[in-house]
């Protein structure tokens, strides 16, 4: 199911929102990118993460256009990798069935 996700301009600071919720914060002072919380906000529990879009809700503003970017480009660079490992693993899983079954 596709999780939609908008990224808005606020007051201190840059935020990711899902279904009106808060979920990812950058503050504007120093643009600081917490590992652990874009983490928690998209990876962890049982979020789905084959289809994230990201919406940016924001004009004209440079720094929220380049966090903007660097959040829809992290996104995608981890989408990527996972469906690697996974290619990976089921080739793996597939070369021992056939080994088991030889």
């Amino acid at each position: 199911m596709k999780r939609i996700l908008q990224f808005k301009n606020m007051k201190e600071s840059y935020a990711c929102f899902e279904k009106g919720e808060k979920v990812f914060e950058i503050t504007k002072s120093n643009l600081q990118f917490d590992v652990k919380a874009f983490y928690q906000a998209f990876y962890s529990g049982d979020k789905d993460y084959d289809d994230i879009e990201v919406e940016n809700c924001i004009s004209k503003d440079k720094n929220g256009k380049h966090v903007y970017d660097c959040i829809v480009l992290l996104i995608s660079k981890i989408k990527e990798k996972l469906v690697e490992l996974s290619i990976e693993g089921s080739n793996e899983f597939s070369q021992e069935n056939d080994s088991a079954e030889e």
